[in-house]
């Protein structure tokens, strides 16, 4: 059984783009995209946005088996060798390809609480879908989790020594679930194979302690 985004947040997620508020926001008014069916107790990879295809409009998609894009093919290489169910998860929904406008528009006051009211979304999803292992493979994805900016509680990181990568720390309900911090698995700045062929690796030997 998978935890359905549309049907549990999918009201709150249409009310922000409803807001006429955000509407001098360019990227606001090619729509929203977010992945709808999301394994519990998975393997989760969290990226930051989906990129724009030039086509505007509201998406809920499906991805199980990387039909949607390319980006998703080696979540399920990854998911196959350490033999764990596979999820993927957007801390943001806005459609926009540039990450540097990604990351300007965070910086500007109204684009801030834009961004705040999305990751109150976002880290619901996370803890109701409870993921065994994290893997954040975007850089900004990673300072949203932790930042003290947004009215969200952030989550702390205290690296584990006996597993070689952090953990949740002082979270209720992730407490001590390992999280990886990588950088993008495809696309011109992706990981190089041999540092790739270690992420599967430490993935594996981290499996023996949870």
């Amino acid at each position: 059984m998978k935890f359905s985004v549309k049907k549990e947040f999918g009201d709150e997620i249409r009310k922000i783009w409803d807001e006429a508020k955000y509407d001098i926001i360019e990227s606001k008014n090619r729509g929203f995209a977010i992945q709808d069916d999301i394994e519990y107790n998975s393997l989760m990879f969290i990226g930051i946005n989906p990129s724009y295809n030039g086509i505007p409009g509201n998406l809920f998609y499906n991805n199980s088996h990387g039909e949607t894009h390319k980006y998703f093919k080696k979540f399920i290489e990854i998911s196959s060798e350490v033999g764990l169910n596979w999820s993927h998860l957007d801390l943001l929904f806005l459609r926009e390809t540039n990450q540097k406008e990604v990351k300007s528009l965070g910086e500007n006051n109204l684009g801030h609480v834009f961004y705040d009211e999305q990751l109150k979304i976002a880290k619901k999803i996370i803890e109701t879908t409870k993921p065994k292992i994290i893997v954040v493979n975007n850089t900004y994805a990673r300072d949203l989790l932790h930042s003290q900016s947004f009215t969200t509680p952030k989550y702390d990181f205290e690296f584990d020594e006996n597993i070689g990568t952090d953990r949740i720390v002082n979270n209720e309900i992730l407490n001590k679930v390992p999280i990886f911090f990588t950088s993008m698995l495809t696309g011109q700045r992706a990981l190089d194979l041999g540092s790739y062929k270690r992420l599967i690796w430490h993935i594996k030997y981290v499996m023996k302690f949870i």
